[in-house]
């Protein structure tokens, strides 16, 4: 799942990035390229993520992503 996640944020970025390294303070992902990740992320693990989401709790790093996405699966 790491390794799609990093995919899917390199796409939408253009950027290659950690597991670690910061997203939205570095501004690597701006307020339209998280959506977009959102979308792609929605897509490739058919879940929904809602908009209320889409915060530096959630998606700051690719870790946190992914932390979150599992939880998701699990709900």
């Amino acid at each position: 799942m790491e390794k799609q996640i990093l995919l899917s944020i390199e796409n939408v970025s253009l950027k290659k990035v950690g597991l670690t390294d910061s997203l939205i303070k570095s501004g690597i992902l701006d307020s339209i390229t998280l959506v977009d990740l959102a979308v792609e992320l929605e897509k490739t693990f058919d879940l929904s993520i809602p908009f209320t989401d889409l915060n530096e709790n959630n998606f700051e790093t690719a870790e946190k992503i992914n932390l979150y996405l599992h939880q998701k699966k699990q709900t």
